[in-house]
């Protein structure tokens, strides 16, 4: 037989870690859709206090959680709270590893949920020992014309184009300069880790520590789970943030890393030059964010467009806590409303914005 043996029979433990700064509707179905697809631990670093929430994870046996405060950034660091949020997630998935007590770690953000044909647990005990991290290559969400989003998990998926389609200009026409392999955000996926081994985790994958890089890191592409980005959750939670990051120069940080992520860079600068209003965010959300009714079945066809479904709602109400969480879109701006004044003086205009759209 020309398949290696494999002597482990049984499944493994995992757990996820996010550092997160969301509305409390979406933190808690973070919690419930890992613990409803097996995680043993749920591991929350607050950005910032949110007494409600804590409230509710409390009762969450799985959750455990920690508020990054003035005084866990001097524990952790003997400084004050860094400035780069890459920075600090970087910290808290280190922390998180090193205090893991489960066989392996995933780091997610709050806006990323995983889709399995078979249980996780059974698809990491599977992976050979040798590898140290297992990549789950990502699928991102977007709104099809004409169909309204209501909950916040609406939508089809944009699968990555395959490398050898380079940019795909006869693909996606102008649009393709806003995009990397046919996505606005990330094309290569984020990872399990393995724990109790030398490695240091990353955003997406880890790497070997200093003292032991001459030490092969071994990591794949694993086969039957997906990662779901709902990269934005609500046109206003994605128009917001790139409005914020045009008035801030936001550009300039992802020009530093030209190589992954020019197109990012080329999102904000395209909506400065918009004029950085709703009515441009709403419209270049439209262009980019929408996939055309006319050419849905051909996407489909192509592998371009998937469809998942995923039920947080369900997941909640399994926790048994009795908790009254509204899932729908419009509940998530306002609460984005009143997590951000900003985004909060924002939400009479923008409604009127879909109002006219959806009347159009």
């Amino acid at each position: 037989m020309f398949y290696a043996p494999h002597e482990n029979t049984g499944p493994a433990s995992w757990g996820v870690v996010c550092t997160c700064r969301e509305p409390t509707q979406l933190v808690v179905a973070f919690a419930a859709h890992y613990i409803a697809r097996g995680a043993a631990d749920v591991r929350l670093y607050l950005d910032q206090p949110q007494p409600d929430l804590e409230a509710i994870l409390d009762r969450i046996p799985q959750v455990s959680y920690i508020v990054c405060d003035d005084t866990y950034w001097q524990d952790q660091l003997g400084k004050p709270r860094p400035a780069s949020v890459e920075y600090r997630q970087l910290q808290n998935v280190f922390h998180a590893y090193q205090h893991a007590t489960v066989d392996w770690v995933a780091h997610f953000d709050a806006d990323e949920f995983v889709h399995a044909d078979v249980p996780i647990a059974d698809i990491l005990a599977a992976q050979p020992e040798q590898i140290e991290f297992a990549v789950i290559e990502p699928r991102e969400r977007a709104f099809v014309e004409g169909s309204p989003q209501e909950g916040l998990f609406d939508g089809v998926f944009r699968q990555p184009t395959p490398t050898l389609w380079g940019k795909a200009p006869f693909f996606f026409g102008g649009a393709g300069k806003f995009l990397r392999q046919g996505v606005l955000g990330y094309p290569h996926g984020k990872s399990f880790m393995r724990t109790g081994r030398p490695l240091v985790p990353g955003i997406h994958t880890p790497r070997r520590p200093a003292s032991d890089r001459r030490l092969k890191l071994r990591g794949w592409a694993v086969q039957r789970v997906r990662l779901l980005h709902f990269d934005g959750l609500t046109a206003l939670h994605w128009s917001g943030k790139l409005l914020r990051a045009a008035a801030a120069g936001g550009h300039e940080h992802f020009l530093r890393k030209a190589s992954r992520d020019d197109h990012r860079a080329r999102q904000i600068i395209k909506m400065r030059k918009m004029g950085s209003n709703l009515a441009n965010a709403h419209a270049m959300h439209e262009m980019l964010k929408c996939v055309p009714l006319a050419q849905l079945d051909r996407l489909r066809v192509l592998g371009m467009i998937e469809d998942y479904a995923i039920d947080p709602g369900r997941d909640i109400a399994a926790l048994g806590l009795d908790l009254n969480i509204d899932l729908g879109r419009a509940a998530f701006d306002r609460a984005l409303g009143d997590q951000t004044p900003q985004v909060g003086g924002w939400l009479n205009e923008w409604e009127k914005l879909i109002t006219r759209r959806q009347a159009g």
